[in-house]
């Protein structure tokens, strides 16, 4: 598998030397270097780029505002000297998150991050027959006090487990259903929802914070269970910036 790249970073410096580090990854091909998220935004008007090495703090447009902007974006890892932007990395889905000055060493450790990344979605579009390869539900319905109700996944904050019960927290209210966990778990993409407890399934897009070993959703503490930690630092932030001595 050949993984196709573009560089972008405004220090000549600094887009060298990612550069380089790909031209030295095997399964890595450089497809070119831009200064600025504009010449990035034409690069991938231009040909098909299946990962950034994007860095954060551009002029004109930061790395994280032309991610933003892009309606079908490429993978990516984003580069920069600052530990500010982990959240707002996770919430776009970052693979990895490289601080500068950054180690060959390191680099190779995303870089296989990524390999992981493409090789399990080629597999996954391999074993399932073609017409079954269709966008994830938007919505499901669940039973409710006799009625069955509509649940929108862009709604929902995440679910509770409470004995033979959960409790589905939305934006707008909280519904009471006898849907377990472990089935949620099968149905819903793995890529918006994440297990973080025995009690809870969190929407990824709606975790506003990580405090200590909390996740922050609307102002509601939900704890990560300790066993699955690292696993969901992980997951959330992508490398690193979780070491251990948080």
């Amino acid at each position: 598998m050949t993984i196709k790249c573009l560089v972008v970073d405004d220090e000549p410096l600094a887009r060298k030397g990612i550069a380089g580090y790909v031209e030295q990854t095997p399964f890595l091909s450089l497809e070119g270097t831009c200064k600025s998220a504009v010449e990035a935004n034409e690069a991938l008007h231009r040909e098909k780029i299946d990962l950034l090495f994007l860095d954060i703090q551009m002029p004109d447009l930061t790395g994280i505002e032309f991610m933003r902007s892009l309606e079908n974006p490429p993978a990516v890892i984003f580069t920069t000297a600052y530990r500010d932007y982990a959240i707002e990395g996770f919430e776009l889905n970052a693979l990895d998150y490289l601080v500068k000055p950054i180690s060959f060493q390191r680099f190779l450790k995303a870089a296989n991050k990524a390999l992981s990344h493409f090789e399990m979605l080629r597999q996954n579009q391999q074993s399932k027959p073609a017409e079954v390869l269709t966008e994830a539900p938007e919505y499901f319905f669940i039973k409710s006090d006799g009625q069955f109700i509509k649940i929108k996944l862009a709604d929902v904050l995440y679910f509770e487990s409470e004995k033979d019960y959960v409790f589905i927290h939305t934006e707008q209210k909280r519904y009471l259903t006898l849907l377990s966990l472990k089935q949620l778990e099968k149905e819903l993409p793995p890529d918006k929802f994440l297990r973080v407890h025995r009690s809870y399934f969190v929407a990824l897009d709606k975790i506003e914070m990580v405090d200590g070993s909390n996740l922050i959703i609307k102002g509601k503490e939900i704890p990560v269970s300790r066993s699955l930690q690292d696993t969901i630092f992980n997951t959330l932030i992508a490398g690193r910036l979780w070491k251990r001595e948080l």
